[in-house]
């Protein structure tokens, strides 16, 4: 058997684990990539999150004023329809 030379024998394992360090880095890389994609994603998400907070505190705000509109035209009608059942009708 042929044997090999110890110096190329190191090169070539230099060789190899420089060649996986360069493949982990670019993992690493595309992992970064894609966390910030995401992240940049969960900060959209959460600004709309937040939107639609506020337009369901608008929407309830704007249905307790209706209601309030509502029931006060309706007291206004049952004491104009009480006043003319008692005065009777005006002309």
């Amino acid at each position: 058997m042929a044997e090999s030379d110890p110096q190329e024998d190191v090169a070539k394992v230099a060789s190899h684990t420089l060649a996986y360090l360069r493949s982990l880095d670019r993992k690493m890389d595309l992992v970064l990539e894609t966390q910030g994609r995401h992240t940049e994603r969960l900060g959209r998400l959460e600004r709309d999150v937040a939107e639609v907070r506020r337009d369901l505190t608008e929407i309830k705000s704007d249905i307790a004023l209706l209601e309030n509109k509502t029931l006060t035209t309706d007291r206004n009608s049952i004491f104009v329809a009480s006043y003319r059942a008692v005065n009777g009708p005006s002309d």
